[in-house]
């Protein structure tokens, strides 16, 4: 004959596997890696106000600065009128699903106000390209999303 399990036990036995399922839960969570956008967040927004006036600044220019993927290449590309001027500054190509694999470069024109930067560099994936600069003290800056096949 079959012995049946009492209803005290069986209550037992669901809280039991309730606290082995949050214990797990816990256990995996721990193994998670979470990468920050910003390890500085009060330093990031002191410097907001710069990112702010840059936008404004971008926003006056004849065109946004054009991000293209010929052949094996990332090309960024200036506006005419920024072409010849003294750009400081830099880009950050970054990675939201891995900071590890974000990638900042100085700000280095060529004559006609293009920066190519090889395909190598990157994972293929989705970033977000944002470029800061400033011609004569002025602030500017671009954010685009980018996905590099």
């Amino acid at each position: 004959m079959m012995k049946t399990i009492h209803w005290g036990h069986k209550i037992i036995l669901v809280f039991l596997l309730f606290a082995a399922g949050i214990v797990t839960l816990v256990v995996k969570s721990f193994g998670t890696k979470i990468d920050m956008v910003t390890t500085d967040y009060y330093g990031a927004e002191l410097k907001y106000q710069q990112v702010i006036d840059g936008r404004q600044n971008t926003a006056t220019l004849s065109a946004p600065v054009s991000i293209t993927q010929p052949e094996g290449l990332v090309l960024l590309t200036f506006p005419a009128e920024l072409q010849g001027q003294n750009l400081q500054g830099h880009v950050l190509f970054y990675r939201p699903s891995d900071a590890q694999k974000d990638l900042s470069l100085p700000l280095t024109l060529d004559a006609q106000g293009r920066m190519p930067v090889s395909k190598q560099k990157f994972i293929p994936g989705s970033y977000r390209v944002k470029i800061q600069w400033t011609v004569n003290n002025t602030p500017y800056f671009q954010e685009t999303a980018l996905y590099i096949h």
